[in-house]
């Protein structure tokens, strides 16, 4: 009788059941797909960055290279 009443009330349940697979099926996904999204932040964030580094160095390269030389005195010593 306990068996025939169980295999009833999970007859009754699985379409409750199935909708809460579908759910966590669901939401699963879209953990997934924000963890993706993150990394992919993440990513850019980090070749941002180094664009950025490499863009001063090559800033300060170009300042660097631009400076006039100053013109030394009788000594060879540079003017004050």
């Amino acid at each position: 009788m306990w068996e025939l009443n169980h295999n009833n009330c999970l007859v009754s349940h699985a379409p409750l059941l199935a909708q809460m697979r579908a759910e966590l099926a669901s939401i699963g996904e879209k953990e997934r797909i924000l963890k993706e999204r993150r990394a992919d932040r993440e990513a850019y964030r980090y070749l941002l960055e180094a664009h950025r580094l490499t863009a001063r160095e090559c800033f300060f390269d170009e300042l660097l290279l631009n400076v006039a030389p100053q013109e030394g005195g009788e000594d060879g010593q540079l003017a004050a």
